[in-house]
């Protein structure tokens, strides 16, 4: 019946196995620096009448996301007060 005793000492031999892998968080923060300074992001540059352009694609798109919001709150506030009357008049 000794047979369970194995197990603790293969967990801590697993547990010290992976502490020695383990990097310092300088190591990783050097690595992490390094790699940003290496990636460098290049934006195509717009014209004025395209920036204008891009911005009020921009603006209608919220417009439009703003009005179907405000058309979903109507209906869901029209089924739940059908709800609470269908409810009261029924129940």
């Amino acid at each position: 019946m000794m047979g369970y005793g194995g197990q603790p000492m293969k967990v801590i031999k697993a547990n010290r196995a992976l502490l020695k892998k383990s990097r310092s968080f300088k190591e990783l923060r050097k690595d992490y620096l390094d790699y940003t300074k290496a990636t460098k992001l290049y934006f195509k540059e717009l014209t004025d009448v395209e920036r204008k352009i891009v911005r009020d694609k921009i603006r209608a798109q919220a417009k439009k996301d703003s009005i179907q919001e405000i058309i979903i709150y109507i209906i869901s506030f029209a089924i739940v007060l059908g709800t609470f009357y269908a409810i009261y008049y029924y129940g």
